[in-house]
């Protein structure tokens, strides 16, 4: 079975079950505290169920992958507006709910391994973890990856290097600037909001500092690069002042969140999580060349 429909099924379980925990949560000790917080956790996990569909497959299988991420999104819609009471469902409906769109679930990506089974594979471009481990140990010491290559390959090598690692910064600011100033709005109060604000512009400045980087790196400087740049900033903050001023300015000492709220906002930071997966790829892609050599 292809790693990227392996993937999918893992996710997809995983998706549910968790959407299980958080009605459990939701119904037996409300929406405050932890339980509020790991309401946003479906959110996170549905973004880990689009392998197929950012693969270059294509035709009915396709279409199958796009239905499929269909049917997660509208059990994740349905549970947030019941959970966060725009309609009233019970505890019993909302499970029963979910191991219908489950099954469903299963059902597709059954039909999906069929049909990748009998016709076409999915491109196996991962690297495994002892490849990426190794590659990196590699990099970082002796750098012998590098050769006997040409500049041309050194260049592709040291870009998708480099511009990966300024990735993994780039998720960790995203996780400062939402989880840690959510929280921090909480704990500080609405007396101690500006001091917050301060940090958390701080912290978004070094985020469009690697931003910058990062895709002058994978794009060597090119107008294409900045295009996104403008566009991956922009909607991350549109999204990130949608959260700023729910829990900063009205939720702020309630204890409580605007789930639909932070569910459009984190809808703006798909821009750049696509672009983030796009320099992943590419990464698992070049060096999955070269390693072949």
């Amino acid at each position: 079975m292809d790693k990227k429909l392996k993937n999918l099924m893992f996710f997809n379980l995983l998706f549910y079950i968790n959407n299980f925990l958080v009605i459990f949560l939701a119904n037996y000790y409300g929406l405050k505290d932890i339980a509020a917080l790991w309401f946003f956790t479906p959110v996170i996990l549905i973004l880990f169920t689009t392998s197929i569909i950012e693969s270059s497959i294509s035709g009915f299988v396709k279409k199958l992958s796009f239905l499929d991420f269909g049917l997660r999104v509208i059990a994740l819609l349905v549970n947030f507006i019941a959970i966060s009471g725009m309609i009233e469902l019970s505890f019993t409906f909302l499970i029963g709910i979910g191991i219908i769109f489950f099954a469903f679930n299963i059902s597709l990506e059954w039909i999906i391994y069929k049909q990748l089974d009998q016709h076409e594979k999915l491109k196996e471009d991962l690297l495994t973890k002892k490849e990426i481990k190794d590659l990196v140990e590699d990099y970082s010491n002796t750098k012998s990856i590098l050769k006997d290559k040409s500049p041309i390959e050194k260049e592709e090598i040291q870009i998708a290097y480099q511009s990966t690692i300024l990735v993994g910064y780039s998720y960790a600011m995203i996780f400062l600037l939402v989880a840690g100033g959510t929280f921090a709005f909480e704990f500080f109060g609405e007396q101690n909001r500006i001091i917050v604000l301060m940090i958390a512009f701080l912290i978004l400045g070094v985020y469009f500092y690697i931003t910058i980087r990062k895709l002058d790196y994978f794009y060597k400087g090119s107008g294409k690069g900045k295009k996104i740049n403008l566009r991956d900033n922009l909607t991350f903050i549109i999204g990130l002042s949608i959260i700023y001023i729910l829990q900063g300015y009205i939720h702020i000492g309630t204890g409580t969140f605007n789930f639909l709220g932070i569910f459009l906002a984190i809808i703006f930071f798909l821009p750049t999580i696509k672009t983030n997966q796009l320099i992943r790829d590419n990464f698992h892609e070049v060096n999955k060349k070269y390693i072949k050599q």
